[in-house]
């Protein structure tokens, strides 16, 4: 199925392309540009990693890599990867694209074998495929890169899961989607099998790339698995944080939680808002901003306090044990990386951000731990926040006072409303399972039927 000479010949002109033009130039626009700058320094010389590699590879019978754009897409490949080390002697190792899975990585203290990706070319790639011999090749929905891709594929089976239908798709100029299909199409000739996530994303690979169905399993989303058994298994943990967050901080007058899971700015100026009015003083806030650098800590802590609600930052607050020298503050700030997950176990009901300006982030973690979810209007990107607003599980408006009127209603409800929330998570998991079972106990009961 891999292409001959003509592809060859394309991989290579494509090598020469990044390691002489797109990586030395990329070096040029870091000067100007600190967020591509903290991109590359992270990574190292890829011999220097192979040479470790190696040396690691050497204690397995075998090796399945994982090809993970951030930290969202890691979380994907957990369920997968913890099913795998498991079952037999088996390696796992992922290459990540952005510095922020290495960052979630060191915060959650992960024990998973990882490196940065090198540039796309086949002078760094060879060596490091080489060193790990993987017999699999799991590429977490879209990060296909050509270069990598088809060294994989000289190695073993490279498949893809989580995949979907492209959140563009149907919204460019019609030349510019012609030229991404034959792009893609063009990519997974080296891919072997494909795990999308429902009937209608399988018709568009099937209809749209040409790819035959014997290659397409529905399988469902492996993110459901993730954030079930990652509640399941911090159950213990976060009871000793509701002790913290529920009994010891408890300002004057207040009785319930909102969590605010990776607010952007936009997001606590809605916020603001909608606490500015009437009927809420039953709830305290804790915000988990999506960027914690300080600068960005600063401004939302600015806001806050420009507001008139009284505002500690976390660090703080855990440097002293939680010992209030003054009046408790109503707004907590989270500004530590990797503590979202656990954190959505002591609220009541949450909000999540990004869909106030953007797009929206994970509005699944607050689902699998029973929240009531909110979010603002801008969710389309993603596809289970589109089923929770079909199903009439997830409230999303840019109106503060239509905010606080839904607010007030769901106080009524919570607990019926969050177990709505996480009997929908539970209802969608299971896909792990289903890929698992095909890519190693060699199932074929998930294969698209015709």
């Amino acid at each position: 199925m891999i292409g001959g000479a003509s592809r060859l010949i394309g991989i290579l002109l494509f090598s020469v392309l990044v390691r002489l033009v797109l990586w030395p130039l990329a070096f040029v626009v870091a000067i100007f540009s600190d967020r591509v700058k903290a991109q590359l320094a992270g990574r190292r010389a890829s011999h220097e990693d192979a040479v470790e590699l190696a040396r690691l590879r050497r204690g397995f019978d075998d090796c399945v890599v994982f090809f993970c754009s951030s930290a969202g897409e890691y979380e994907q490949a957990k369920p997968l990867i913890d099913r795998i080390s498991a079952s037999s002697n088996i390696l796992c190792h992922v290459f990540f694209f952005s510095v922020s899975g290495e960052k979630f990585l060191r915060a959650r203290k992960d024990s998973v074998s990882w490196s940065l990706a090198p540039p796309d070319h086949v002078w760094a790639w060879a060596s490091l495929i080489a060193a790990l011999r993987p017999s699999k090749t799991i590429v977490i929905r879209h990060e296909i890169w050509p270069v990598f891709t088809w060294i994989a594929a000289q190695w073993g089976a490279v498949v893809i899961i989580d995949a979907v239908v492209p959140s563009l798709w149907g919204r460019q100029a019609k030349w510019k989607e012609n030229l991404n299909l034959a792009i893609k199409a063009w990519l997974l000739k080296s891919v072997n099998q494909i795990f999308v996530v429902s009937p209608s994303d399988a018709r568009f690979f099937e209809q749209w790339l040409m790819i035959p169905p014997e290659r397409l399993f529905i399988a469902g989303d492996t993110k459901y698995d993730r954030v079930i058994e990652r509640a399941r298994m911090q159950s213990e943990f976060v009871g000793e944080l509701r002790i913290r967050y529920r009994d010891i901080w408890r300002p004057e007058g207040t009785e319930l939680v909102l969590i605010g899971g990776s607010v952007h700015l936009p997001d606590v100026e809605l916020l603001v808002d909608v606490f500015a009015r009437e009927g809420l003083q039953q709830v305290r806030l804790l915000l988990v901003p999506h960027d914690v650098s300080s600068g960005n800590i600063a401004k939302i802590f600015e806001c806050i306090s420009n507001a008139g609600m009284s505002c500690d930052l976390l660090s703080e607050l855990e440097s002293s044990n939680f010992k209030f020298l003054k009046a408790q503050p109503r707004v907590i700030i989270v500004d530590e990386m990797g503590r979202l997950s656990d954190l959505y176990g002591v609220a009541d009901f949450a909000w999540i951000g990004g869909a106030t300006h953007s797009k929206v982030h994970n509005v699944l973690e607050p689902a699998a731990w029973g929240l009531p979810v909110s979010c603002g209007p801008h969710f389309q990107n993603s596809q289970e926040a589109l089923a929770m607003s079909s199903a009439g599980l997830l409230f999303h408006s840019s109106d503060a006072e239509k905010i606080r009127k839904h607010w007030l209603q769901l106080f009524s409800e919570l607990e019926g409303s969050g177990e709505q929330a996480l009997k929908f998570a539970q209802a969608m998991s299971g896909a792990s399972d289903k890929i698992f079972d095909v890519l190693f106990k060699t199932s074929n009961s998930v294969m698209v039927s015709k």
